[in-house]
Order: C-alpha cells, then structure tokens, then sequence
C-alpha cells in the first residue's frame, strides 16, 4: 500500500515537473543558449512568461524575465536592482491583473506602473506597454480592470507611450471571451498569435 501511494505520489511529481518545465522553456532555453546581444526584454507576469516569444516572433535578440503570480511592485523592483543591466533596447510590459486580483487598490497598480515607465525612460529604453487584460467570469475584478484601464490609457497617450489593447479583440462587453481563455485569466494558443500580430507591428522598424 505505501509503495503504491510513493508511486502515485512520484508520477505527480514528475508531471508536475514537466509542466513547469514546459512553461519556462523560453528561459531555460536562453540560459542554456544566451543571445549575443539582447535587444528586447519581456517583463510582466505569467500570460507574457508562458509563451516561447523568440519563436512567436522569430527572434533571438529576446529576453523574457515575466514570471508567473508577479505583480507590479515585483516588476519595479526587478528592474530597479538591475533587470536593466543588459541594456535592452525595447522593453514589452504586461503586468496589472494579478495585483487586482491580490487585492491592490487601483491608484496603487497605477503608480506603480508609472514609476515603472519613469525608470525605463531614464535608461532611454523604448516601451511597449499593454492595457489590463479583462478575465472571463469574474465581474468585480473586471470593474477595476476599467477603471484601472482608463488611467493607463490616458498615461500612455500623455507620454506618448506605444501600448496595445488586446482587449479590442479578445474580449467582449468587458469580458475576456471564453473561446480565447484556458482558466478565465490565462490565454489559447489563438489569442498568442493575435497578440504577436500586435507586437509585431508596435516593434521599431529595424529591431
């Protein structure tokens, strides 16, 4: 009986690892097999770090340091402690939902995405920011992925930041759209390629 459950027990373990696995082989893969030169860094959370993005966008001048659960003030803090020292050209931000669903207050996210910006120009690093992705059933939260949009949008447009609202295409009535979603927060294989059709043409010519 025990020798049936350590087996049971370790046939979880193992999948478990394949999984995670999985999911970071964008990172494992550019550990293993560094870019000479990085010229665009991913930071976010976990829709940005569960996609291999060098194969999305056929690159290998790409870094992706989002990782899953993170949230604003994490972001900062990475790139404040020196995420920067490879000196990225681009740097493609996705960060928001997980704060709100933490229980962040709004102007906090808000500040926190703005002080964010604010270390990235100081290093001249183009941004290319995105809008808070609504979830596909949860109605309080997506009431402050408006509100929290809202301020994010007219932030960007003041600063002349490039940004993109997948939420145009993805989502319906101030819901993700249930066709495009795995869990109600994270994303489908089809909803990946409409989001690097986007990436692909905020990208500067020539990078």
């Amino acid at each position: 009986m025990i020798h049936r459950y350590l087996f049971t027990i370790s046939i979880i373990l193992n999948i478990s690892l394949l999984i995670l696995v999985f999911q970071l082989k964008d990172k494992i893969f550019s550990q293993l097999f560094p870019a000479s030169k990085i010229n665009i860094l991913l930071i976010g959370d976990s829709l940005l770090a569960q996609e291999n993005w060098n194969d999305l966008l056929n690159r290998s001048d790409l870094k992706n340091d989002a990782f899953g659960g993170a949230i604003t003030q994490q972001i900062l803090w990475n790139i404040e402690r020196g995420e920067l020292i490879i000196n990225p050209k681009t740097v493609i931000i996705n960060g928001g939902i997980n704060d709100l669903l933490s229980g962040v207050p709004t102007q906090r996210v808000f500040k926190n995405y703005q002080k964010i910006i604010e270390v990235l120009r100081k290093n001249n690093i183009e941004i290319i920011a995105h809008l808070v992705i609504y979830t596909a059933d949860n109605e309080a939260i997506n009431k402050e992925v408006f509100v929290l949009n809202f301020l994010l949008k007219e932030y960007f447009d003041s600063q002349k930041i490039e940004f993109i609202d997948l939420n145009i295409q993805l989502s319906d009535h101030k819901k993700l759209k249930s066709n495009f979603s795995t869990d109600g927060i994270h994303l489908q294989k089809e909803a990946y390629q409409i989001w690097t059709n986007e990436l692909k043409s905020k990208l500067p010519q020539g990078l």
